[in-house]
């Protein structure tokens, strides 16, 4: 990755912060309860690279789920584990692994949402 694309996601990502910084205390509380997140969770979200945003839907790919199919189905569910998602530590790895094909052997052993993909195999 080049400087260039670096230093072009942190200004994207500061100025997402700085939307929801302006939208004040009752804006942001109004705009957490329309999408079904804690206001922390908002900008958790918002400061991750958007890149990260794709790897869930990736990962239930590589085990044979289908996202799409899981958020029409069971939209709590897929809106929960996309909020774990976005708060994973893993992130590096699980895109790594993803790229190497390797993620459905191993993604029990980092992913958060090892547990809540388990049952939705089942």
């Amino acid at each position: 990755m080049h400087l260039s694309e670096l230093a072009q996601r942190w200004r994207q990502r500061h100025s997402s912060l700085r939307e929801l910084d302006g939208l004040g205390s009752d804006g942001l509380r109004e705009l957490a309860g329309d999408v079904a997140l804690q206001q922390a969770d908002l900008y958790n979200l918002v400061s991750r690279s958007p890149a990260d945003g794709a790897l869930l839907p990736r990962l239930l790919a590589s085990i044979g789920l289908d996202a799409d199919r899981v958020s029409r189905q069971q939209p709590a569910v897929m809106r929960d584990m996309a909020r774990v998602c976005a708060g994973c530590d893993s992130a590096r790895r699980c895109r790594r692994e993803l790229d190497r094909e390797e993620a459905e052997l191993s993604y029990k052993t980092y992913c958060p949402n090892a547990e809540t993909i388990g049952a939705l195999r089942r």
